[in-house]
């Protein structure tokens, strides 16, 4: 039990940690305004893509078609718990940039990031845990297919209108060439081919990528924590309460609960519970800065659902250890 807690805390507090330095670096006036402008575009638009396109170019395909069985129910639930998110935000809550910034952030998780952390604590020097890996690498390419797509759909439908602006009907076509010109879209398609043939990057080139990879998690934090407003938090505590609740509790719950309905057991129900139950993607709040959404309360349900994952993700791991689901 004491492992799993020191788990989730190794894994969840250098996020609050880099978030912090941001809110302390923006009060000290260290670096200028504009850095922090100009440290989200370059994240959206070249750090994280290149993340992405190693993440997808990297994963292995030749593990046969059993393999498939979990990439596809991934993305049949993704699917369907964001139109239901969707549906029921929008009844709820009439300012559609708050609508698509709490839906996003209900489906989206931080498992690209934090997967491998806990696969390999969690198996920590056991055989299990390259088989678990495997597992993983070959889900999160569907995974961060889907998280994209859907953010970029979610986004663009509750994309917000000019004051004096009527609301225009969503647009299909409008929507489907915002999702291919978006970074992230097209690091998923450029990397597709490299992980279906098996292809390889040039040492130089994939090094290179890796170094700007690298720099994605820090720069969208720091940058995170500099734009954070406790003022702003008070209009929001409710919705972005209650989003990571969605998020932190809810959907890992739905998630691992039909995973166990449809046969799965042991690595696949620790994967589902990691792409379902950790908390709400950093590239949640950069998405939604940059596609006029509420960036504000994106990156607040961030910080809540971190904070709240501390307790689910332990409580979570330690309930399937007990009942013999992992």
């Amino acid at each position: 039990m004491l492992d799993n807690l020191i788990l989730s805390l190794n894994t969840v507090t250098p996020v609050l940690i880099l978030t912090v330095l941001g809110m302390i670096l923006k009060k000290v006036r260290l670096l200028p305004d504009g850095f922090y402008s100009a440290a989200d575009k370059y994240v959206f638009d070249i750090a994280l893509p290149c993340m992405i396109f190693l993440q997808v170019a990297g994963a292995d395909m030749t593990g046969g078609g059993d393999l498939m069985k979990l990439p596809i129910f991934t993305v049949v639930m993704l699917l369907l718990t964001c139109t239901a998110f969707s549906v029921v935000t929008h009844l709820i809550v009439r300012d559609p940039a708050r609508v698509g910034a709490s839906v996003q952030s209900m489906f989206r998780s931080n498992a690209s990031i934090l997967g491998v952390v806990f696969i390999t604590n969690i198996y920590a020097g056991t055989a299990e845990s390259e088989v678990a890996l495997a597992g993983y690498a070959i889900t999160m390419p569907f995974v961060i297919l889907m998280y994209n797509v859907l953010s970029v759909v979610v986004l663009t439908v509750f994309m917000p209108t000019a004051e004096g602006e009527e609301k225009q009907k969503i647009n299909l076509g409008k929507i489907l060439i915002n999702t291919a010109k978006n970074p992230l879209i097209i690091a998923v398609v450029l990397g597709l081919p490299f992980m279906i043939f098996g292809w390889e990057l040039p040492t130089i080139l994939n090094t290179s990528l890796g170094y700007l990879s690298d720099s994605t998690t820090a720069l969208a934090l720091i940058s995170l924590g500099a734009g954070f407003s406790f003022s702003a938090l008070k209009g929001n505590i409710t919705l972005a309460s209650v989003t990571s609740i969605v998020k932190t509790v809810i959907h890992p719950i739905i998630g691992v609960a039909a995973a166990y309905l449809c046969g799965f057991r042991g690595n696949e129900l620790l994967i589902t519970f990691i792409i379902f139950g950790t908390p709400a993607a950093v590239s949640s709040y950069i998405m939604a800065k940059n596609m006029k959404s509420d960036h504000e309360l994106a990156g607040q349900i961030l910080l809540i659902s971190t904070l709240m994952c501390i307790l689910t993700i332990f409580l979570g791991v330690f309930l399937m250890k007990t009942v013999g689901g992992i």
